[in-house]
């Protein structure tokens, strides 16, 4: 159903374009692209559904089952850099190539985990797949669009990525409800499989602009972002204990070296001064705000279904993928809103949005209809989808081409910071206010539900919060080239 979906929909498009074979060619690469850049969405979602069904079944508590998700996205938020600049040495086709068939090999294994143990170490591996392949999805988009096109363009990518959060949910609970819990990670094998086949057809190999990789500047970001991640996950456990001030300690010294010599290194693996930009560099910090807000709340969303309303899993799916189906139809309809409003005020007003749809699911009760849940993810996601086409197109089209690699990873890399913080965040905020003998507990009695709820209304505000932070950065983003 995907794929037919996604073919005729790209099929459309290469009608549009029909008497430009030029233009034709690029819509194949696209579709290409997409395919491999789907995996990460459906993969995520799907994750975020069956993590209650992966406590049971390895009867852990949620501290431990959180790691299913954050060690994936700490891995690829801390290798991201690395891989966007590999794709300007080397080329974008063949990093893409190289983590398709990495998460494909981590997939089938991560299916016949025995543990969750090992199911973590292979979410590592995924994730190192993964990176591979987000790292240069934007810049692949940018460099065969025109900025005329490039609009459309994202709007299309974010469209597909917003039909994979659509699919994850419905696919893991029905698969985890009739199948096994296993089968989530066999589809993310077989869709890697079909993204192998299509990016050897369509992907061109595009020349590397760049001469050398800074290795040493990669080395100090991974562990920055690797230990400041660490850190916050297992803050809502193990608070300031003396391993998590070292932690802290080593993610702030390796900041600051980092900083230091990407300024005096010819060959530096980011050029500071991109964030002279202020469409750049605040495009990031809205982007990054957008998905703390966005990951804190998924993460909670299907315990607040399942355990506080009752739902069982395929219908706990049914429901997050409401969302995703508002954000495929404003992702769309952002390009037509956009030649009357200005990017930065666009990304303002679909944040504030955003904000009031998580506001509203803050206030439902343990008794919330199945139509209030709807209405508040029907506001949320249509301003989400308005912003993040938005947010890239404005991000990406100021880079000159020797920068498109590293500014493609730049931008997927803060995303995935942000999701890897809001889940942290999430978490550490439920255990802030709800006791761990009441999170590790499948249903709840009605004074542990209230308690329940109280930590979720807090979760719902913070991630509410941070969609404000978006906005405001949003405000101040202005376009301007990078020399």
């Amino acid at each position: 159903m995907l794929l037919l979906f996604c073919f005729f929909f790209i099929r459309y498009h290469f009608c549009m374009e029909k008497q430009k074979s030029m233009s034709v060619y690029r819509y194949a690469i696209l579709w290409a692209v997409l395919i491999g850049n789907i995996i990460g969405p459906i993969d995520g979602s799907m994750i975020n559904v069956v993590l209650p069904t992966l406590s049971d079944a390895f009867s852990v508590p949620m501290s431990v089952v959180q790691w299913v998700p954050v060690v994936n996205l700490t891995v690829v938020s801390a290798t991201m850099l690395l891989f966007g600049k590999i794709g300007d040495a080397v080329g974008y086709r063949k990093p893409f190539l190289w983590g398709l068939w990495l998460f494909c090999a981590a997939s089938f294994m991560a299916g016949f985990a025995p543990s969750i143990t090992l199911l973590i170490i292979l979410r590592a591996l995924q994730g190192l797949g993964a990176s591979m392949i987000m790292s240069v999805v934007f810049a692949i988009i940018t460099a065969v669009f025109s900025p005329d096109e490039l609009g459309r363009a994202m709007g299309i990518n974010i469209f597909t990525v917003s039909l994979g959060l659509v699919i994850g949910p419905l696919l893991a609970g029905l698969l985890t409800n009739y199948l096994s819990w296993r089968w989530v990670f066999f589809v993310d094998g077989i869709v890697a499989l079909i993204g192998i086949f299509l990016t050897a057809k369509y992907i061109p190999n595009f020349k590397g602009t760049v001469a050398k990789v800074d290795y040493l500047g990669a080395a100090l970001f991974f562990l920055f972002s690797s230990t400041l991640l660490l850190f916050v996950s297992l803050f809502s456990t193990h608070g300031f204990s003396p391993f998590n001030q070292a932690l802290l300690t080593v993610s702030v010294l390796a900041l600051i070296l980092f900083i230091y010599l990407e300024q005096v290194n010819p060959h530096a693996l980011v050029n500071l001064k991109l964030f002279r930009n202020r469409s750049f560099s605040f495009g990031l910090i809205a982007s990054f705000f957008t998905f703390v807000s966005q990951f804190m709340m998924t993460f909670v969303l299907p315990f607040h279904l399942q355990r506080l309303l009752g739902y069982p899993p395929h219908i706990s799916g049914l429901i997050v993928t409401v969302f995703p189906l508002m954000s495929m139809f404003s992702s769309l309809l952002s390009q037509f809103v956009n030649a009357k409003v200005s990017d930065n005020i666009l990304c303002f007003i679909s944040s504030v949005i955003s904000a009031l749809g998580i506001v509203a699911l803050a206030f439902s009760g343990s008794d919330s209809s199945f139509l209030l849940v709807t209405f508040a993810l029907v506001i949320y996601g249509f301003g989400t989808g308005l912003f993040q086409s938005i947010n890239s197109k404005s991000v990406m089209v100021t880079l000159p081409d020797r920068y498109l690699g590293i500014g493609s990873a730049m931008l997927s890399m803060i995303r995935n910071m942000g999701m890897a913080l809001g889940v942290a965040f999430g978490s550490l905020t439920l255990y802030s206010f709800v006791p761990h003998t009441i999170l590790g507990q499948s249903t709840f009695s009605i004074s542990d539900g209230l308690l329940f709820l109280r930590g979720l209304r807090y979760t719902y505000l913070l991630s509410a919060g941070a969609s404000v932070l978006a906005a405001l950065s949003s405000l101040l983003a202005t376009s301007e080239a990078v020399e």
